[in-house]
């Protein structure tokens, strides 16, 4: 009896972990496509059936219409999607499931190209500063990306000096999703960190965010990334984003550039041939 119920308790720790894991580790395009699924083979229900849902005693309830809350939110074309994005809310600042919070997060997401935006954005600005579960915290940073605002970018900058390594890494992934000019020095202070490999998703995320804003004062941290980061990770993201920012004339990114080429890293020469054609096809 006693091995059973230790057995139990193990299958749901598993059940649990892999359900947070793939809430907070999906990136934003693939969680709404894998919503759109899941909510496709869901019934139909009404609005006022899933809040009743979403104070159910029962975790894979509220769960459920969490998802479903997500769907109705996607598809939405007027304010009477406003309970959606109530529910939402509360659910992801109350809940006491860590679980249903960090699925609250990314549901949030799919308001993303609506009209809620100025409702979206202050609950989860709100929510990620009260929560302290970081994994949370990590699903509501990875929703903030698909709102580039000004009030965003400035409630991330200074996550990327957070003590948690994956949210420095999620701060660099939103803000390069952004492309907000005002992030480009936070973004070069994080490149040119020379951390651990903990960091190395950080550092190739801030590149990437470089080229992505495309500010001329990036190419030298970029091109000492390129050059000394030993990470591999993080020099293919520095050749991309010199392709996108750098000229002809730069001869010191050229020179590198084509050195990077010759790397034994196929991922890292191909980048560094990208990046070259794109330079040329900028500068016929």
């Amino acid at each position: 009896m006693k091995d059973d119920r230790l057995r139990s308790a193990r299958s749901s720790a598993r059940n649990f972990l892999q359900r947070f894991l793939c809430i907070v580790l999906l990136p934003g395009l693939l969680f709404v496509e894998i919503v759109a699924q899941q909510s496709n083979r869901q019934t139909n229900s009404s609005q006022k059936e899933l809040l009743a849902r979403l104070a159910s005693s029962d975790e894979e309830q509220r769960l459920d219409a969490v998802l479903q809350m997500g769907a109705f939110l996607r598809d939405a074309t007027d304010s009477a999607e406003t309970p959606a994005i109530t529910a939402l809310s509360n659910a992801l600042q109350q809940d006491s499931s860590p679980v249903v919070r960090a699925l609250a997060a990314r549901a949030l997401e799919l308001g993303a190209g609506n009209q809620f935006s100025d409702k979206i954005v202050p609950a989860l600005i709100a929510a990620l500063g009260k929560e302290r579960e970081g994994a949370v915290r990590k699903a509501i940073i990875y929703a903030l990306a698909r709102y580039p605002q000004p009030q965003v970018t400035a409630v991330l900058i200074p996550l990327l000096d957070d003590k948690n390594s994956e949210l420095r890494a999620a701060a660099a992934y939103a803000l390069a999703e952004s492309s907000d000019a005002s992030a480009t020095q936070p973004l070069i202070e994080a490149l040119r960190k020379r951390g651990g490999d903990e960091d190395a998703f950080a550092r190739s995320q801030a590149a990437r965010g470089l080229g992505r804003i495309g500010d001329r004062d990036s190419i030298n941290p970029l091109l000492e990334a390129l050059t000394r980061d030993k990470s591999q990770e993080v020099r293919r993201d520095a050749a991309t984003a010199l392709g996108r920012i750098a000229a002809r004339q730069d001869a010191k990114v050229i020179e590198a550039l084509r050195n990077a080429a010759l790397s034994n890293d196929p991922y890292l020469a191909a980048a560094a041939d990208n990046a070259i054609a794109s330079v040329n096809a900028r500068n016929p």
